[in-house]
């Protein structure tokens, strides 16, 4: 009885696609697999810190190759995006100054405003009543 409650749960078990055992492979691992250690980053990482604090006509100056490729790319994204947030927020003050100045509604006004509406919209059943 117990084996076959025990054979029941396995077999349940693998309907559910239990994934294989780990399958070794034979080809090599491909270079997005391979990560650097921190040490081996760390020169990297000191290089760009003192290529980011360049300025252009440093940067134009000392480097070369890559280097000023990925200087002039970073930057450029850089200045592209502090652009768009620029504009961003100009359309986003435009919506705020946009209450500025007009003067909140009276409770009468609301009541007037709201009459308005039954009117227009009684008429509008009525003209719909005749048609």
């Amino acid at each position: 009885m117990r084996t076959t409650i025990v054979a029941a749960i396995i077999a349940g078990a693998s309907a559910f696609g239990v994934p294989p055992m780990a399958v070794t492979s034979s080809r090599p691992s491909t270079s997005l697999n391979n990560f650097l250690t921190p040490e081996e980053r760390s020169d990297k990482i000191t290089r760009w810190g003192e290529i980011r604090a360049m300025t252009k006509e440093e940067a134009a100056a000392n480097l070369s190759g890559e280097e000023l490729e990925t200087y002039n790319n970073y930057y450029t994204e850089v200045r592209e995006g502090v652009l768009k947030m620029q504009e961003l927020a100009q359309i986003m003050m435009a919506d705020v100054d946009k209450g500025k100045g007009v003067e909140p509604k009276t409770k009468g006004q609301r009541k007037r405003d709201k009459w308005a509406k039954v009117q227009a919209r009684a008429a509008a059943n009525a003209a719909a009543a005749q048609a």
